[in-house]
């Protein structure tokens, strides 16, 4: 790869008191790095859930990409929480993941992670050998951004950083890598921005369903799970994909497409409502999702 179209992937990663605020990354040329660092630290310090105490920024090499498609999207059309949340059962059910109420209600329970849970999809074990911090899907950006300097090569590195997040199409470019990873067959996420109340359930054959009124608007509570389906054997490979392999995604649309006036799909057979999103109490900290797109 020349000179100019080298890449390079711009981290930061924010805390306070040793607890994560936020984490994210551009993948940019050598020429954005200056905007693309400026942008993450403005977002690190405007973040909603707290002001950090440290922030850590980070360019390294981001090798040769793997450029894939964004996977399709729909919006489940429910019109509050209980629906949404069905839904997300139904979609994990469809996609062959085992007990999905009980996977649902992992999530729903989790503690404050900085990544995901990576769960068996017929058993439900964690197979993180990080259960505190989990799998982190990292290296990834959008081929192109409507937003620059935002996003991937095409950004313009003299534009004016924006210090807020589209939570939807950075959501929907980690969606799109975890689904191309080896042995995954579903995600499950609900953003930990306590301004964002949407979330997403993605599979490869549905795509990225966005699920919305997850949570009550204020909390910082959130999660996500990936549910892999293969042998033992085979889970360092695909760790090593989410967390390793540099993926630009195209074809992102420039926004979420609106609610169906009726359900797309069959509806989740009917089981009890789970217990709220657990939030931790303020002397337990800010709870955390990876990146994502820390969401949706």
């Amino acid at each position: 790869m020349n000179a100019e179209k080298r890449l390079f992937c711009v981290k930061m990663h924010a805390s306070r008191a040793g607890i994560h605020v936020s984490g994210a990354e551009r993948i940019v040329p050598e020429s954005g790095i200056a905007p693309a660092l400026a942008t993450l630290e403005l977002r690190a310090r405007t973040h909603a859930k707290a002001e950090p105490d440290d922030i850590r920024l980070r360019v390294e090499p981001a090798g040769d990409p793997l450029v894939l498609r964004a996977l399709p999207v729909s919006t489940c059309p429910a019109p509050d929480g209980p629906g949404n949340w069905a839904e997300a059962a139904g979609a994990l059910r469809r996609a062959g993941v085992a007990r999905a109420d009980e996977a649902v209600a992992m999530l729903r329970g989790a503690p404050p992670m900085r990544g995901a849970m990576l769960v068996d999809a017929d058993t439900l074990e964690r197979l993180e050998p990080d259960r505190v911090r989990g799998v982190r899907a990292t290296r990834m950006d959008a081929l192109t951004s409507a937003e620059p300097p935002f996003a991937g090569p095409a950004a313009d590195p003299s534009a004016a950083p924006p210090p807020s997040k589209n939570h939807f199409r950075e959501a929907l470019v980690l969606a799109t890598k975890v689904q191309a990873a080896p042995g995954i067959v579903a995600e499950l996420c609900v953003s930990d921005d306590p301004q964002y109340t949407t979330g997403y359930v993605a599979t490869k054959e549905a795509g990225y369903r966005r699920l919305r009124f997850l949570k009550e608007p204020g909390d910082p509570a959130g999660g996500r799970i990936f549910f892999y389906r293969g042998p033992r054997e085979g889970v360092p490979a695909a760790i090593a994909f989410l967390q390793e392999r540099t993926v630009l995604v195209e074809g992102l649309p420039p926004s979420p497409p609106p609610a169906p006036s009726s359900p797309a799909s069959p509806p989740a057979p009917s089981s009890p409502a789970p217990a709220p999103l657990s939030s931790p109490a303020p002397s337990e900290g800010v709870p955390s999702v990876p990146f994502v797109p820390s969401v949706p």
